[in-house]
C-alpha cells in the first residue's frame, strides 16, 4: 500500500538538488557518515515534502517534536506576530517577557503538586544540565543514579547519566559518582541510592531505550526510595511530555510527583525550547549566590510564543485524549501485524502515540529504509538494537495510520521473502 497522491512535482532541478547534497557533506560536520538521500523543502501536518516532489508520512514527528503537526497554522501565526514585535532582547536577568510568563503559567497549571516554577532553556540537553546542577546545589550531595538503556543528552553532564558505554567512553572522564542500575528493578535501585545521592534521574517511559514501559509499581517505588534517602527524583520528559503518552507528562500514568521535571522537543511547538520545572523551595537554591545558573537564548520569546500556541492547541483540541485513543487503535493494528509476521516482530509496546516494534537487529534498518522508499518515515533507537520507532503527530488521521500499517506490512513481506538487502 502506498500514499494516494499525485505524481511528484519537483521544486528544484536535479542539478540544484544534487548540489545541496554535496555542499551539505562538504560544509556541515557529520556524526553519521554518508551522503544524505532526501532534501526537505516543506512539512505540513503529518507529511514531509522533498525537493524532488515526493511526499512522505512522518511517523516519528521529527523525533517527538511535531506533536501538533508540522507548520501548524496557529503556531506559524504566533511566531510571525512575536517576531514582528521582538525576538531576542535579554532573556534572563533584566526584563519581564510576556510570552515567557504565559508558557510558564501553563506548565505550572498542568504540573501536579508544587511544581510551579520553570527555568526555560533552548534544548532538552541544556535542561538536563540545569536539573543536575539544581539537584546537586539543593541537596549538597554529589552522586547520581541513572538507568540502563537511559538517554538524557550529549553534553558532559547529560552524557554522564546516559547509559550506553560506547557514547560515554570516548569523552571520559565525565561526572564522577554516577551509578547505573537496570530499568524497572527496584531491588538494584534500593542497593545504590544512599544518603550521598543527590538525585535519581529516570525516563518514566524510556525513549531511546526502545519505548520501554515499566511495571506498575516501579515509579512509585522509585519515588519512595528517593523520599526515604532524601534524594531528589528527576523525571526526563523530553520525549514523553505534551501528550506523547496520552497525558501532559508520562509520569502521570503512575500517579507520582517528582521533584524536578525536564521537558523539551514538542514543548516548543517546532522551535527550540526546553525547561526544567520544580518547586519554589528547590529553585530558591539558585538565588544563593545570585546568577547560579544563566542562559542567553533559553526562553527566547519567539519559541515561547510557538509553545503557547501549541500548548493551547493540545488543550483545546483534546489531543491528550486523542493520543491515548489513536495510540490504542494503532497498537491493535501493530499487534495484528505481529500475529501475521510472528517470525519477524518479537514485541509491540508503548503508550499513547509512542510505540515501538522489535525486529531482528539485522533487519530493522532495511525495514526502515524500505518503508521510506514506499513513502513512510520511521526510525531506529539509539539504545535498543532492532527496535523501530513509531511516533506520529497527535493529529494523525485514521487513514494515515492505515497507510502506515499497509506500508509496514509490505516491507515485512519483502523481508519475509528475502527481497530486502541486509
Amino acid at each position: 500500500m502506498v500514499l494516494d497522491r499525485p505524481q511528484p512535482s519537483p521544486t528544484m532541478a536535479s542539478d540544484e538538488l544534487e548540489s545541496y547534497k554535496d555542499r551539505f557533506v562538504r560544509h556541515l560536520s557529520q556524526t553519521v557518515p554518508g551522503r544524505k538521500e532526501l532534501v526537505v523543502v516543506e512539512a505540513r501536518d503529518c507529511t514531509v515534502k522533498t525537493a524532488d516532489g515526493r511526499l512522505f508520512l512522518d511517523f516519528i514527528s521529527g523525533i517527538s517534536v511535531a506533536n501538533v503537526g508540522h507548520s501548524q497554522p496557529e503556531v506559524v501565526e504566533a511566531v510571525h506576530k512575536q517576531m514582528a514585535s521582538h525576538a531576542h532582547v535579554n532573556v534572563y536577568g533584566r526584563f519581564v517577557l510576556p510570552t515567557q510568563v504565559e508558557i510558564a503559567e501553563r506548565l505550572a497549571r498542568v504540573a501536579p503538586g508544587d511544581l510551579d516554577v520553570a527555568y526555560l532553556t533552548s534544548t532538552g540537553t541544556e535542561a538536563i544540565e540545569g536539573a543536575l546542577k539544581l539537584a546537586r546545589k539543593h541537596t549538597g550531595r554529589k552522586r547520581f543514579v541513572a538507568f540502563e538503556r537511559g538517554f538524557h543528552g550529549r553534553t558532559f553532564g547529560a552524557l554522564s547519566v546516559s547509559w550506553k558505554p560506547q557514547y560515554r567512553q570516548p569523552f571520559e572522564p565525565l561526572l564522577e559518582g554516577v551509578d547505573f542500575v537496570p530499568f524497572d528493578d527496584l531491588e538494584s535501585l534500593d542497593r545504590v541510592v544512599g544518603h550521598d545521592t543527590a538525585a535519581v534521574i529516570v525516563e518514566p517511559i524510556q525513549g531511546e531505550g526502545g519505548v520501554r514501559v515499566p511495571s506498575d509499581g516501579f515509579l512509585r517505588g522509585v519515588r519512595e526510595i528517593c523520599t526515604d534517602r532524601g534524594a531528589l527524583l528527576i523525571t526526563d520528559e523530553v520525549q514523553g511530555a505534551l501528550g506523547r503518552a496520552g497525558r501532559w507528562f508520562s509520569f502521570e500514568l503512575w500517579d507520582i510527583v517528582p521533584d524536578i521535571v525536564v521537558v523539551a522537543k514538542a514543548f516548543g511547538g517546532g522551535l527550540p525550547l526546553g525547561a526544567f520545572v520544580s518547586t519554589p523551595e528547590i529553585f530558591s537554591t539558585f538565588l544563593d549566590p545570585p546568577l547560579s545558573h544563566l542562559t542567553t537564548f533559553g526562553g527566547n520569546p519567539v519559541s515561547c510564543a510557538a509553545a503557547v500556541a501549541a500548548f493551547d492547541i493540545i488543550e483545546r483540541d483534546g489531543l491528550l485524549e486523542a493520543s491515548a485513543r489513536k495510540g490504542a487503535a494503532l497498537k491493535r493494528r501493530l499487534e495484528s501485524t505481529r500475529e501475521q509476521f510472528g517470525d519477524l516482530i518479537s514485541d509491540v509496546r508503548g503508550r499513547g502515540l509512542w510505540l515501538a516494534i522489535d525486529l531482528p537487529p539485522d533487519l530493522a534498518m532495511p525495514i526502515v529504509n524500505e518503508m521510506e522508499r514506499r513513502g513512510v518515515i520511521v526510525g531506529s533507537m539509539l539504545n535498543s538494537e532492532g527496535t523501530v520507532r513509531i511516533a506520529p503527530p497527535l493529529i494523525v488521521a485514521e487513514a494515515e495510520m492505515d497507510v502506515f500499517v499497509g506500508v509496514l506490512r509490505a516491507a515485512l513481506r519483502e523481508a519475509a521473502t528475502g527481497k530486502l538487502a541486509v
